[in-house]
């Protein structure tokens, strides 16, 4: 098995892959590919989702695996004894990647399930030694003297290089405690958030049963209470998060966090300037068009019906069935064994997203559903990331990428939707679509400053009122503070599972969405072009989402003018003809 860029994501503890949730991340597979590459995969491990066994996974076996590689590249064993170890070894991670998804999977299933809230704390407690036996493990193999053969034979092309001696040894134990920490504060975090309660009128509530049950004046004052009792506390474990990760980005020798997570984390094409351009220009051209839609109060058009579990399933399968090929085999693939959690329930965690069952080649979708019409997107968005994760064995190249797939997929499923629903409830779909389209500009390019402005700051000058303050004062800048609920806006920010889990990834949201809006413009000229676009993005030939996008056709979201061109599209759909 020739295995590709294993260590571009390893200080990826969790991967939300776009969406409001952190599951881990297949880091030394994400981008392994067999040789056979699409060859048909076998289906012979695989087995119902609710089959699957999680067993703990047995570290000595990696351990044990890596030094029984490096015994063998020093005692001048030949390459296929040495394959033969590597193959042993990556078992084992592959072990411990696989119940790693697993237990984040049935954790968030059920948050108060404390056996597998404790599997994956467990997990992510030990991830910072996982990768460092791993990392040491891949500077024995590219300093030894099979390096060339190899890469040929296992690894990526230019793997000598990128692990040879003179490119330094493996993670410093430094690096290891500040991961370890990180990791501890992100326990933290998951616990303290995970059933947040509150005392109201001397009753104590779940603060979900709040949101379900309450409204009015009794529900602004549950989230009163609910964000003054939790405001400060997430606050603290949110700045601790912040000073590790600087002191993480300096021990591996980035000048800033923000540049680490660009380059080694994301490995994204484009820098931090170019994003802080493309958000300038969001603020320049969106923001007064957003404000301009919201005058007109379009969410009073907007109908939220009731969509039960099993007609939200048939309805995404006819839409995949009917543009077919890959989309149509993953979702039957995925349906056949079960491989995704759609159900309304209070329980669940509240996020969604898309993991990978690595030693299971699959894909699981988590939604947090509603049980109304709005599931319909959410679920096309973690379809379109589970369709790329299957085609491409959870290819990560690049993370702007996997997006692009999770938001064009929302798009062409409209066009489908025309076809399975009547005209109102297809003109509704489509409307939520484009004010969840322009929010996406806004709010993300306002939660992408604040995080740039947090982490260029001083964390001991930081505290929860000046997050407070700087969450407010964005949420003025860009035009969606209602002028009402100051608290609210001021305190919400710590709602955003990204802030805490996948720093510096929220930027994607808005850049990918641009690639997906092309797919919806060459969807509407003629029915099947962005099909057609979409499935030729799809095998991933390329490595960076600019080189992606222009090698098929596409435009580069930092083409000038791009975000002007976004508006005009948008304008017609929200607005009305001129």
């Amino acid at each position: 098995m020739k295995r590709k860029g294993l260590l571009a994501l390893l200080l990826l503890v969790v991967l939300l892959c776009g969406c409001a949730g952190a599951p881990p991340v297949n880091e030394f597979l994400a981008d392994a590919v067999s040789v056979a590459g699409k060859n048909a995969r076998s289906e012979k491990k695989m087995l119902p989702f609710e089959q699957i066994p999680y067993v703990r996974p047995e570290l000595d076996r990696l351990r044990n695996g890596a030094a029984a590689v490096e015994r063998a590249l020093d005692g001048g064993e030949d390459l296929g004894a040495v394959v033969r170890l590597l193959d042993e070894c990556y078992a084992a991670y592959d072990d411990y990647d696989t119940m790693y998804s697993l237990a984040n999977i049935r954790a968030c299933q059920d948050s108060k399930n404390a056996f597998y809230a404790e599997e994956y704390a467990w997990c992510s407690e030990h991830y910072a030694q996982v990768r460092q036996i791993m990392e040491e493990l891949l500077y024995a193999c590219g300093g030894s003297d099979l390096a060339g053969e190899l890469e040929q034979a296992y690894f990526w092309e230019g793997f000598a290089q990128d692990y040879g001696e003179e490119n330094g040894g493996s993670l410093s134990d430094r690096a290891v405690e500040l991961m370890e920490r990180e990791s501890a504060l992100l326990a933290q975090y998951r616990a303290l958030s995970a059933s947040p309660s509150i005392t109201l009128n001397g009753r104590e509530w779940a603060y979900d049963d709040c949101l379900a049950e309450l409204s009015g004046q009794a529900l602004e004052e549950a989230m009163s209470l609910y964000y003054n009792k939790y405001n400060g506390p997430l606050a603290g474990i949110y700045l601790q998060l912040v000073e590790v990760r600087q002191a993480l980005a300096l021990e591996l020798g980035y000048d800033s966090y923000e540049q680490m997570q660009y380059d080694y984390t994301f490995e994204r094409d484009y820098s931090p300037e170019d994003a802080a351009a493309y958000v300038e220009d969001i603020r320049t051209y969106m923001v007064p068009f957003y404000r301009e839609v919201m005058a007109r109060n379009p969410y009073g058009r907007v109908f939220y019906d009731w969509l039960p579990e099993e007609r939200l399933c048939e309805l995404l399968g006819a839409a995949a069935e009917s543009i077919g090929g890959e989309v149509e085999e993953v979702f039957a693939f995925m349906t056949k064994y079960g491989l995704y959690d759609v159900r309304p329930s209070a329980d669940k965690a509240p996020m969604s997203f898309q993991i990978y069952l690595t030693d299971y080649e699959a894909p699981f979708a988590f939604l947090d559903a509603y049980g109304d019409t709005e599931d319909l997107l959410s679920f096309a968005h973690e379809f379109g990331h589970c369709v790329d994760a299957y085609v491409n064995r959870d290819a990560y190249e690049t993370i702007d990428v996997s997006e692009c797939f999770s938001q064009g997929m929302e798009y062409l499923v409209l066009s489908r939707f025309d076809e399975l629903l009547d005209r109102e409830e297809a003109d509704n779909l489509r409307l939520m679509q484009m004010l969840d389209t322009v929010e996406n500009y806004v709010q993300q390019a306002s939660f992408a400053e604040f995080e740039r402005e947090v982490y260029a700051a001083d964390p001991a000058e930081l505290d929860a009122e000046t997050l407070n303050e700087l969450s407010l004062r964005l949420a003025i800048d860009y035009g969606y503070y209602d002028g009402v609920s100051e608290e609210y806006y001021a305190m919400s920010w710590i709602d955003i599972v990204h802030f805490f889990e996948m720093p510096f990834y929220v930027i994607t949201y808005p850049v990918s969405n641009d690639a997906a809006l092309q797919l919806y413009e060459l969807e509407q000229r003629e029915p099947g072009l962005g099909v057609e676009k979409y499935l030729e993005l799809l095998p991933r030939e390329h490595e960076g989402l600019i080189d992606t996008l222009t090698a098929c056709g596409l435009e580069s979201p930092f083409a000038p003018g791009r975000i002007r061109q976004a508006v005009e599209l948008l304008r017609p759909q929200l607005l009305g003809a001129a």
